[in-house]
């Protein structure tokens, strides 16, 4: 009897068996077949990483999502390397046999991953030096804000300034050492002086503004806002509600919007490093360390209320001031005046520039760009439902754009996109490069879709996208260009790059088609700018634009309202991205000439070369903006522009 159930129990383990293994096989065949459909059809596939990685056994390339799988099969080298591996009766495999080939033979999963136990010690050594050079970095800012401390901004009187004495009372009773106390009534009174200065601060005048800070507001604040990095466990009560620490951070932000001389000051006491500070010390709370987790997705929610979003506002707003300062440097503002007279008194080695540089190098030092990259891979999803979370994007987007246009304000190299002799002190651009982008461009590909918009061909106007996500994207494109702006083939490298590059394709053929059911010029010009970025003098990404499913985002280009080839303003901002994505590329010029003729952008060339001969180049040396970039002279190389003409007027056998 023991022996006869022993063999039943054999029997059952076995059918167990047999019964897991065709699961599996289904499985596999199932994912084929879906990997077949989205290689066929160009549906948008997913971003999201694989529980367990792929690899190419052939080209020894790490897979590690849906999308960087279907990138790397439909890519050039993987599909030469296959013909040269495989052949069938002596010919040629066509596409389609190269794709299921790979996916059938040469695409596997990894079962066990190497460790390299170097690798964690190599980041730590590196993390040790980052932390070091950021004390040097604050140290020495530090050190130089000690120096201009007694410099006030004096355009505007005390007496001129504070139009009531509320804003006088509230500003005492927030500097008292009271409110290291907690107390309901306390509160309740900290809350009530805030919503005042709040509404004084938002009319906007600058008046009042200067007269908060040569109140002493922005020490009032620090002492307020002080009690949130103290709290090192999330669970603990704060000595100050969140609702009026989020009330502080509010009149932070009234108080420096728009205000250029405030958010000069704010960089010059050294006031942001204070910022920089309580936002690593939220964005640490809540987002792991262990920079192993799956894309980060397991970051607290949390972080994208409270603090962090208004602190990112804050940053974006000062960022643009500081900008402001350097572009309008000939006017006679408070802001310049209190520049000029640094300049008269700080030594060569310190000037203005130096100074935004240390700032910029000290946000990459302390780990800023990593810990928003985490936060950018946890989003997953749609945003329109979650307002809070959308929020926190558009501003984090909106500060990452600002440090990327200021740290080319300050880099002191020709106003040429084009010249190839890049300096970045700071460590910016390594950053960005190191993070793909902060991780923004995987979060602009999830939110688009994975929400309800699945099939831009069919789905009607109602589908489309809501404003939360609109302004997000809007956000982001800005950020890209503004990156490009600053070190071009980096960006074009990055986006370009397996995986990334069918997103960026996707982005902007979804992107582009939302922008022909609703107006939105800002949007679609972002749009323009970053695919005329993403194609100049690269032929590869030339490709990716007139490749997937018609109409190709090149179509979409040339199937713009007709006020795009008429209205001169409108065809600054389209001709120069058709130039970029056709120049040296047949191919793409024989699909331009379907929807419209070359000679347009011959002769377009043509009348700016004789118009740009006549300008002045020192007007476009101040052009900091992506936008402000829509002359042809900061989209294609200059030295090209006679060939280019010649290549759109030559006639090309179809």
């Amino acid at each position: 009897m023991e022996e006869l159930q022993k063999k039943i129990q054999l029997k059952h383990d076995e059918s167990i068996r047999r019964h897991m293994e065709q699961i599996e096989q289904r499985k596999e065949k199932a994912a084929e077949l879906s990997s077949g459909r989205h290689a066929n059809t160009d549906y948008a596939p997913k971003l999201t990483p694989y529980e367990r990685k792929k690899q190419c056994s052939l080209c020894n390339v790490l897979i590690s999502s849906e999308v960087y799988l279907f990138s790397h099969i439909k890519g050039k080298k993987h599909q030469q390397t296959v013909r040269e591996n495989s052949s069938i009766q002596g010919r040629e495999l066509s596409d389609e046999e190269v794709e299921h080939l790979s996916l059938k033979k040469y695409i596997v999963d990894i079962v066990v991953e190497s460790s390299a136990p170097a690798e964690p010690l190599k980041d730590g050594e590196e993390r040790q030096k980052t932390k070091k050079k950021a004390k040097k970095l604050r140290a020495r800012m530090n050190s130089s804000a000690s120096r201009y401390s007694g410099l006030r901004i004096t355009k505007f009187s005390l007496a001129s300034t504070c139009r009531s004495s509320r804003q006088f009372i509230g500003l005492r009773w927030l500097s008292s050492s009271q409110l290291q106390v907690q107390d309901t009534n306390k509160a309740s009174a900290l809350d009530r002086i805030l919503g005042e200065i709040s509404r004084i601060l938002e009319k906007e005048n600058t008046a009042d503004q200067v007269g908060f800070h040569v109140a002493g507001g922005f020490t009032a604040l620090e002492q307020v806002l002080q009690v949130a990095t103290t709290s090192t466990n999330l669970n603990t009560v704060s000595r100050i509600p969140l609702k009026s620490l989020c009330g502080a951070i509010n009149v932070y932000h009234l108080v420096c919007n728009h205000c250029v001389e405030n958010c000069t000051y704010v960089l010059f006491s050294n006031k942001i490093t204070f910022l920089m500070d309580l936002l690593m010390h939220q964005l640490t709370a809540y987002v792991p360390e262990d920079h192993n987790v799956t894309l980060g997705r397991i970051a607290n929610r949390q972080v994208f209320e409270g603090l962090t979003t208004g602190i990112l506002k804050i940053l974006a707003v000062v960022f643009g001031g500081l900008i402001s300062s350097v572009t309008q440097g000939n006017n006679q503002n408070g802001a310049s005046k209190l520049i000029q007279e640094m300049k008269n008194k700080a030594s060569q080695a310190e000037v203005v520039n130096s100074r935004m540089q240390d700032l910029i190098s000290y946000m990459v030092n302390i780990g800023l760009i990593e810990k928003l990259s985490s936060c950018f891979l946890s989003v997953q999803g749609p945003i329109d439902e979650t307002p809070k979370i959308a929020t926190f994007l558009h501003n984090a987007t909106a500060a990452l754009h600002g440090m990327c246009r200021l740290c080319f304000a300050v880099s002191g190299r020709s106003w040429n996109v084009f010249d190839e002799a890049r300096q970045d002190p700071t460590g910016l651009t390594t950053a960005l490069k190191a993070t793909d982008l902060v991780g923004v461009l995987h979060m602009l590909y999830c939110i688009l879709f994975h929400g309800t918009v699945t099939d831009t061909n069919t789905a009607s106007p109602k589908e489309s996208y809501g404003e939360n996500t609109v302004q997000v994207a809007l956000q982001s494109l800005r950020f890209f260009n503004s990156f490009a702006v600053l070190d071009l083939l980096a960006f074009q490298s990055i986006v370009g790059a397996e995986g990334l590059s069918l997103a960026f394709r996707h982005i902007v053929s979804s992107l582009l088609w939302h922008c022909s059911l609703h107006t939105c010029e800002a949007l679609l010009h972002e749009v323009i700018v970053c695919v005329g970025y993403f194609t100049v003098n690269h032929l590869d990404n030339q490709v990716i634009v007139q490749s997937g499913r018609h109409p190709t985002v090149l179509q979409k280009l040339c199937q713009l309202p007709f006020q795009y080839f008429s209205d001169l303003r409108l065809v600054k901002v389209l001709f120069p991205t058709l130039i970029a994505a056709c120049y040296n590329n047949p191919q793409n010029k024989l699909i331009l000439e379907q929807e419209m003729s070359c000679v347009l952008l011959a002769t377009f060339i043509q009348d700016f070369t004789q118009s740009s001969s006549q300008s002045d180049n020192q007007q476009r040396e101040k052009t900091l903006s992506p936008l402000d970039y829509l002359e042809l002279s900061n989209r294609f190389p200059r030295q090209t522009w006679e060939d280019a003409r010649q290549f759109f007027l030559k006639k090309e056998k179809k």
